[in-house]
């Protein structure tokens, strides 16, 4: 039952028979509403420990990201288009640029 071949199977029937005998020897209905309340709290806090210890393991065993370095050399350099100040795009000299909107107002 439930994968019994392997660890995570054992764990999985060993908890599973546990909580199925929890629930016969109540009767098979908690005895109040805080009970149900404070189960379901405990599972899910059961549960995002198990996935952040999870988690934290398979980001440790990562293997790190290759990093290239390559001299300076071989990178290409693009220049960046230089315009004279008078004629930049948007400083409002130019017949073809817009005029800055909400400046000096």
């Amino acid at each position: 039952m439930f994968f019994a071949d392997t660890k995570a199977g054992h764990l999985l029937h060993i908890f599973g028979t546990a909580l199925a005998g929890q629930v016969l020897a109540l009767e098979l209905a908690p005895a109040n509403p805080q009970l149900i309340e404070m189960y379901s709290h405990l599972v899910i806090q059961v549960l995002v420990a198990v996935i952040t210890i999870w988690a934290t393991i398979r980001k440790t065993l990562q293997k790190p990201e290759a990093v290239v370095k390559l001299p300076a050399a071989v990178v290409p350099v693009v220049a960046a288009p230089s315009y004279p100040i008078a004629n930049a795009p948007g400083s409002g000299t130019d017949a073809t640029s817009a005029p800055d909107a909400g400046v000096g107002t």
